[in-house]
């Protein structure tokens, strides 16, 4: 008790208010039982977790597969340093990080220390053309979708994935390079806005009300 007297006494406005959140016991949300398409009732977690799966992630079309490249191109020499440090550094450290447990954070402390590691990494997978099992194995968080008049089927619910962090440094680089080439070659819509730099709402807005 004289502890926390003596904490009160010093403490800043963010420091108690940082204390009352980490006093307060951490629930667990439920899920009630849900109903399947068919109108089977599950309750058990298994049952419930395979039901979500099945409506969150629905299984692709039969006959439509996906075919790997017998050679690889040379995309991933066009790849620099400061493509892979603004990948990294342009994600939040507020991310939740996948399995691993490896946050953003950490993998910045990382690149301070043995940045040439991640490069190496990034340029691999590239060159190489694979993305790792481990960066496709995510976490599931189950949450309840607002104000939906039926928590008992699958629909009323959604899953954040959680994937691992670095595969998403790999995912950003190539997203960013797919932007550049697409740019470069002109195979966007001249009144395309969304995901395009430097281009935002703003410049949507403007050109609707020139042209009013």
């Amino acid at each position: 008790m004289e502890m926390w007297r003596k904490f009160l006494t010093s403490a800043t406005c963010d420091q108690v208010w940082q204390a009352l959140r980490d006093r307060k016991p951490a629930g667990q949300q439920t899920t009630k039982a849900l109903r399947s398409r068919t109108g089977e009732v599950v309750e058990s977690w298994e049952e419930k977790a395979e039901l979500i799966k099945e409506e969150a992630f629905p299984k692709p079309l039969k006959g439509v597969e996906k075919k790997a490249q017998e050679e690889g191109g040379e995309m991933w020499k066009k790849i620099t340093d400061e493509d892979i440090w603004e990948a990294l550094f342009n994600q939040s450290v507020k991310k939740a990080p996948g399995l691993d447990r490896l946050g953003f954070k950490a993998i910045r402390l990382l690149w301070e220390w043995d940045s040439q590691r991640i490069i190496n990494i990034v340029k691999a997978s590239f060159r190489l053309g694979i993305h790792p099992r481990a960066w496709k194995e995510a976490k599931g968080v189950v949450i309840s979708k607002p104000n939906k008049p039926d928590y008992r089927v699958a629909k009323a619910y959604r899953v954040i994935t959680l994937l691992n962090c670095l595969g998403k440094v790999v995912e950003k680089v190539a997203a960013n390079a797919i932007a550049e080439e697409c740019e470069r070659r002109r195979l966007l819509h001249d009144g395309e806005f969304g995901c395009r730099k430097p281009r935002s709402a703003i410049d949507t807005v403007g050109r609707l009300m020139r042209r009013v």
